[in-house]
This record gives C-alpha cells, sequence and structure tokens, in this order.
C-alpha cells in the first residue's frame, strides 16, 4: 500500500510538472526551419524576428503565462540588429525569455562567412569581396575558427618611437625610418600608446621621416591623452606589412581581402567570418513604458565591429573619445548588447566573444537588472559598461534627469578575461552614475588596463554615483598594456560605496605605455572619498626599478577620507599567512566555477 501511494504521489508530480510546461507558451527557431512555419519544436521558425512577432501578437493580448523562445543549436546569422522595444516587453507576473534548447548551445552572430580564398604568391591568399569593392560593406575585423586575427602591424615586433609631433598634432616623426612608400590612402593607421589611453587614426600620407594623420593625433589639450615625444607608436593594416602567418589586409579599393597562411595551410577548409554589425541586441524602453522581464539565457553572442570614426578614435578613458578638451561632448564605442530603461531584464549564462567594440551597455533608466554567470572574453573594448553614456560630458558625466540614473543593477559570477583586445584603455567592468550596483563573485583577469573602474567625476562633488558594492571579486593580470589604474579605480565622491573582499593580485608594467608608470592594486584617483574598504587582500605588485607601482595609491584623495578595516595589502609575490582564510572567499562561487574550464 505505501508503495503504491508513493508511485502515485511521485505520478502527480510529473504531471503537475508536465501540465505547467504544456500552459507555458513556447515558440522554436532553428536553421532548418521556415518562417511559414507555426513555430512549434517539429515545426520551428527560421528567424528571431518571426518568434519576435509571435511573442507580439501574444503580448498584445495580455501575457496570461511566461513565454519561451527556444534557440535551437548553429549560428543564427543576423543582418540587422534585433531591436526589442515596449512592444516586446514581459510584465511584472510574466517574463519573455529568449534561451537555447536544452543541452544546445546556440550563437547569434554579426558576422558573415568569407568564402572562395585562391592561392597567390609566397603563400597568401585573396578572395574579392563585391560589397566591399561597392563601397557597401567595410570590416576592420577578422576572426577565424573563433580566433581573432591581427592586420599587419609595423613593426612587426616592438614599437617605433617618436621623435616629434606637431603644434596641431598632424605630424609625427620616429626615431627610425618608415617604409619608402607613401602609406596614404590605404586605410594604414597610426596607434599611439599614450599613458591610460591610445590613439588610433588613419595616415593621410607618409614619407621615409614621418607622417600626417587624417586627424589630430590625440585628444586636443590634454597632455596625456595625446602623442608626445618619445611615446611608443605601431602602423597597422597595410599590403606591406602582411608578413607573418594570420596577419590580413583588406584593400578598400578592389575589394580584395590578402591572408597570409602558414606553410601548407588551406583557408578554404577553415571558417573566416568578417562583421557586418557593430551592434546585436538593442533594448530601448522609455521613462513611461520601460521594457520588463525580457531575459536571454544560454545564448553565445559573437562577431561584432568596430569601425574608426571619422573624426578618429582618440582615447580619453574607459574607451570614451573625442576630439578637444574645448568640445564638451565624447563618446562611448558601440556595446553589442544595449539596454536603455529596461526592469528586471537578465542576461543568463550567455557567451560573449569576437566583439570589435565593447560587450555589454546597461544605459539610462535601468533598474534591477542582471548579468549572471556569463564568459565575456576577447572583447574589443569594454566587457560590461554599467551607467553606459552613448554621448556625455568627457569630465563630469552625469545625466540630465534623475529618471536616467541606473539603480539597483547586478553583476556576478561571471568570467570576465582579454578585453581590450583593440582599444587598450578598456575595462573588464565599468560602472559610471549609477546608484546601488552590486558587483560581486566575478573573476576578472588578462586586460591591458583596469580590472574594475567605478565612478567618473573628478571631484569631491556630489553626483548620481553612490551605494556601489564591490564584493568577493577575483582580479589578476591587469596593466599589461597601459599605465595608471589597477585592480580597481575610483574617482569621485561616492558615499555608501563598498569595497569587500576581493582578491587583487598580479599587476603589471608593460614597458611602453607612455607616462609615468603608477600601477595598483586599488587606486583611489581624483576626489575619491566615502568608501568602506573591508577585507580585501592585495599582493603581487610589480616593484620594477622606475615605477612607482604601491599595493593602494591616492591621487587627490586621502586615506582618511574612506573606512578601512581588515584589509591584508602588500606588493609582496605571495598573499600573506594572514590572509589565506580571505583568499578563497573570491571569484566564482561553486555553482559557476565550471565557467572556468570552459564549460
Amino acid at each position: 500500500m505505501i508503495k503504491r501511494i508513493t508511485l502515485l504521489f511521485v505520478a502527480l508530480i510529473l504531471l503537475a510538472g508536465f501540465a505547467a510546461q504544456v500552459r507555458a507558451r513556447d515558440f522554436h527557431v532553428a536553421a532548418q526551419g521556415n518562417d511559414a512555419n507555426a513555430g512549434t519544436l517539429a515545426q520551428p521558425f527560421a528567424s528571431i524576428q518571426r518568434a519576435q512577432n509571435a511573442v507580439r501578437g501574444l503580448i498584445q493580448t495580455g501575457l496570461q503565462e511566461d513565454v519561451t523562445v527556444f534557440l535551437h543549436e548553429g549560428t543564427h546569422r543576423l543582418d540587422r540588429t534585433l531591436r526589442f522595444d515596449p512592444r516586446d516587453s514581459g510584465t511584472p507576473a510574466h517574463s519573455v525569455t529568449y534561451a537555447a534548447y536544452p543541452g544546445q548551445a546556440p550563437v547569434l552572430s554579426g558576422g558573415r562567412l568569407i568564402t572562395g580564398w585562391r592561392p597567390a604568391k609566397g603563400n597568401r591568399w585573396t578572395v574579392t569581396i563585391p560589397a566591399v569593392k561597392r563601397g557597401k560593406w567595410w570590416f576592420r575585423q577578422l576572426y577565424v575558427d573563433g580566433q581573432r586575427l591581427a592586420r599587419g602591424r609595423y613593426p612587426a615586433q616592438g614599437f617605433l618611437k617618436i621623435k616629434t609631433v606637431s603644434k596641431d598634432l598632424m605630424n609625427l616623426s620616429f626615431d627610425g625610418a618608415l617604409a619608402q612608400q607613401d602609406l596614404g590612402g590605404q586605410d594604414t593607421e597610426v596607434v599611439v600608446v599614450q599613458n591610460w589611453s591610445i590613439t588610433r587614426e588613419i595616415i593621410a600620407s607618409s614619407s621615409t621621416k614621418g607622417l600626417t594623420g587624417k586627424t589630430a593625433l590625440g585628444w586636443v589639450g590634454h597632455g596625456s591623452c595625446r602623442a608626445k615625444p618619445r611615446m611608443s607608436a605601431f602602423l597597422e593594416h597595410n599590403l606591406a606589412f602582411v608578413k607573418t602567418p594570420g596577419q590580413w589586409y583588406l584593400d578598400r579599393r578592389t575589394g580584395v581581402l590578402t591572408y597570409q597562411a602558414a606553410p601548407g595551410e588551406n583557408p578554404n577548409e577553415r571558417q573566416f567570418v568578417a562583421p557586418v554589425l557593430t551592434q546585436l541586441i538593442d533594448i530601448q524602453g522609455t521613462a513611461a513604458h520601460p521594457v520588463r522581464k525580457l531575459h536571454f539565457k544560454g545564448i553565445g553572442f559573437g562577431d561584432t565591429a568596430f569601425l574608426l570614426p571619422k573624426i578618429g578614435y582618440n582615447g580619453i578613458q574607459a574607451c570614451y573619445h573625442g576630439t578637444s578638451q574645448d568640445d564638451a561632448t565624447c563618446f562611448a564605442v558601440d556595446v553589442a548588447i544595449e539596454m536603455a530603461f529596461c526592469q528586471d531584464c537578465r542576461i543568463e549564462d550567455c557567451r560573449l566573444s569576437r566583439m570589435g567594440g565593447s560587450g555589454i551597455g546597461i544605459g539610462p533608466g535601468c533598474q534591477d537588472n542582471t548579468v549572471v554567470g556569463c564568459k565575456i572574453s576577447d572583447i574589443g573594448g569594454t566587457g560590461i559598461n554599467i551607467g553606459h553614456m552613448r554621448v556625455k560630458d568627457p569630465l563630469w558625466a552625469d545625466w540630465d534627469h534623475p529618471t536616467e540614473v541606473p539603480v539597483g543593477n547586478s553583476v556576478s559570477n561571471c568570467l570576465i578575461q582579454r578585453c581590450g583586445a583593440e582599444l587598450w584603455g578598456a575595462h573588464g567592468i565599468f560602472d559610471a552614475m549609477t546608484r546601488d550596483t552590486r558587483i560581486r563573485h566575478n573573476e576578472i583577469a588578462w586586460l591591458p588596463y583596469g580590472g574594475i573602474a567605478t565612478g567618473y567625476v573628478w571631484s569631491t562633488e556630489r553626483s548620481s554615483q553612490q551605494g556601489c558594492l564591490i564584493e568577493n571579486n577575483h582580479i589578476y593580470e591587469v596593466m599589461l598594456k597601459l599605465n595608471d589604474s589597477g585592480c580597481i579605480y575610483t574617482l569621485g565622491f561616492q558615499p555608501g560605496s563598498i569595497i569587500r573582499g576581493n582578491l587583487l593580485h598580479g599587476v603589471r608594467i608593460s614597458g611602453y605605455g607612455g607616462g609615468q608608470v603608477c600601477n595598483n592594486g586599488i587606486f583611489l584617483d581624483e576626489g575619491s572619498k566615502g568608501f568602506l574598504l573591508e577585507d580585501n587582500v592585495i599582493y603581487d605588485v610589480d616593484q620594477r626599478p622606475g615605477a612607482k607601482n604601491a599595493a593602494v595609491r591616492f591621487n587627490r584623495s586621502q586615506e582618511a577620507w574612506q573606512i578601512w578595516i581588515n584589509n591584508s595589502i602588500s606588493t609582496e609575490d605571495q598573499a600573506s599567512e594572514a590572509a589565506q582564510g580571505l583568499v578563497g572567499k573570491a571569484g566564482l562561487e561553486p555553482a559557476y566555477q565550471a565557467l572556468l574550464h570552459g564549460d
């Protein structure tokens, strides 16, 4: 009798679960689908846009249950950005989720396959791309089998040293001769390595003695954000520079893409992808009608472009760029996933890689959104930007209206690495002009600049930035190319903010960043005030001669402006014995540690 009752009980539970599953309205999208289908598992749609329209139909009649759009295995190539607005919104009671079908790993790609390679001299291969020749397409990134490829570079190793700079920042000379040919008109770029930023500009003309930029070679008016004598530089993207296997060059005039193959390599046996889109997902609500409970789960996002702006790329800080200090406008780099006026939205268990610009931008009016359990790697700019502004004042970056302040957003248990692949002044996570942000249990590593940055006001005046919690993060191997930041970087007065239980180590010196080397475990920069720093561990901060590295640095800030409790602060190579109890608490929590193993 007991056994029979137990079996009946189990059966009732299973039936209840099945009934709940049946009540949920699901749609399916698969590569072999058809948009004329019903969108069921047996008859899936072919496109996400078709599924989106089906979901909108349900929303219009009033959601009575959660809705899920399942994406099936394979690469879903987008020909335009997926745009979501209040018509796609869930409700306070019911969510709309775009998710990987269980056990599968779909990818949303902003790229296009490159095929039809033909052999040329010197183990080079070429393909003509008609859309490039017609002026309909241009790209600066190329990926093969999921890996970013480098463009041709001069010098092949090391750097040029700048000898002279004209007053208008248009002309450079170097300590060595350049190529005989004029590099103008070939989309060849000069990259200047500054202190905490870089400049990328198109070369208008050159000679063996130097070059002229198409625009000014730096942010005019700021000495640290412009080309200066003795700074390092290199040239990129010219057919003459393509010599090392894996390098490439795209000719805008002829549409010919040239690839330097390794001995015995046939590019037709590999998968080459070039980006078409700068952005994959754009979610735009309004203050009156936010997008609610729109979720993305288990999806891969990849293959986006960063196109050099017409004004060039003159880095200021955190991948914001502009023309001069006299212009009160600066610009953000495009993000692959952008959110504005979103509430209770969620990006979970997703993978972002092969990005030309930045990864995720949580922008104006965003409240209580969550990014959790994601792997974010090989990003051209910053991994996650909380407080993302497309356009802002370069030195006073607050919002125009209180409703725009992002509040209560969270980034947790994410693996963030190898950001700043193209724009070196990037962070793993950048948080600015937000309230009550939670940045917890992330692992952040292998960055050209800093790990986490919070704040963007160069003063002790009060702003929207307050109540941020940076807790139990593991940050290491930072400052690999630039100077003047650290594992954690702060700016401005941030009352109620807490930096607690973070494991910070592996602060490096590249040796070729311009300016003084001041790389740190924690850098409390201009106006930083109002923090509680508790139970943090800092060690392994490079102490090579000539550097001014420190475990904790203050610049126009003071130790007395903060509260300090039980921190283990050292520049030594190993964490102290007393700090070992804190070490195990930082980084990914057990349920998310599979991210470290590529699972």
